[in-house]
């Protein structure tokens, strides 16, 4: 889908559903040991304590990505999850990863999106590439410059867990991964009402079975229900420096056709 953001920018969303019978090879999150799915009580205890750093507070408007006119959604949501999972393992040089290097890879030379399962084999295939090597217009092969390759190669080691079971199991452990400090890769209906936030900072709805991937950081509970703080690749012109709040209703219609991912860690392998 190609929509006008609040700006009156085209953008072309670009996430591609996942096929009719098509089986994960993701594990899935709470399949480990340290992985257990969280009650919402404990959840809300975690999220509420007066010791916790809200994500906008740890990654500012510097960590927003911008996608551009591209479809590639998926990989920069990807690349942006990543780059916040190796500051939060201790590599605080503050480095950020370019989408549009995954996307160029699987694209095919078409600008028409991707699937979050191959955006997630190319990364652990050939890793990812810093940003200001490979801009967000960059989305052929053609385009990728030399050295780009040896690069991404420094950048591997992405472990990602797929969230699976009935709706509520599947909510739970988002929120799980989330209060845990997990970055987490969604999909969205973006709209003219997903395009716009009112005055609380949430983002409207718009119905649909998805066409956005973007990243989620974070949560916060509001006294009635859950916000999930979500990080858009449209710059920091949308929402409140790039970021807007969504809530369960946003993901009511998405959450079957696409695959929600967490992203447990990012080692780096030499």
């Amino acid at each position: 889908d190609i929509i006008q953001d609040a700006d009156g920018n085209e953008r072309r969303c670009g996430s591609l559903r996942l096929p009719a019978g098509f089986v994960s090879s993701i594990p899935p999150y709470g399949s480990e040991p340290n992985q257990p799915l969280w009650e919402d009580d404990d959840i809300r205890s975690v999220v509420t304590a007066s010791s916790r750093m809200p994500a906008r507070e740890l990654f500012g408007p510097r960590w927003i990505l911008d996608q551009g006119q591209a479809g590639s959604c998926n990989p920069t949501a990807l690349a942006a999850g990543a780059s916040r999972a190796r500051w939060r393992r201790g590599v605080r040089d503050g480095l950020l990863f370019s989408g549009a290097y995954g996307y160029a890879w699987i694209n095919g030379g078409r600008d028409q999106g991707s699937m979050i399962e191959d955006d997630i084999a190319l990364a652990q295939e050939r890793g990812f590439c810093p940003l200001d090597l490979v801009k967000p217009t960059m989305i052929y092969r053609r385009m990728i410059p030399p050295g780009a390759d040896a690069e991404a190669a420094k950048h591997k080691g992405l472990n990602v867990y797929k969230f699976v079971g009935d709706w509520e199991t599947r909510m739970r452990a988002l929120r799980t991964a989330l209060a845990a400090g997990f970055p987490c890769v969604v999909a969205v209906m973006a709209g003219s009402g997903f395009s716009r936030v009112d005055a609380n900072g949430v983002a409207g709805v718009d119905r649909g079975s998805g066409n956005h991937a973007c990243l989620v950081q974070d949560l916060r509970w509001d006294g009635s229900r859950w916000l999930y703080d979500l990080v858009n690749s449209w710059s920091v012109r949308y929402g409140v420096d790039g970021c807007a709040w969504v809530t369960d209703e946003h993901f009511k219609a998405t959450l079957g056709p696409h695959q929600f991912v967490a992203i447990g860690s990012f080692d780096e392998l030499e």
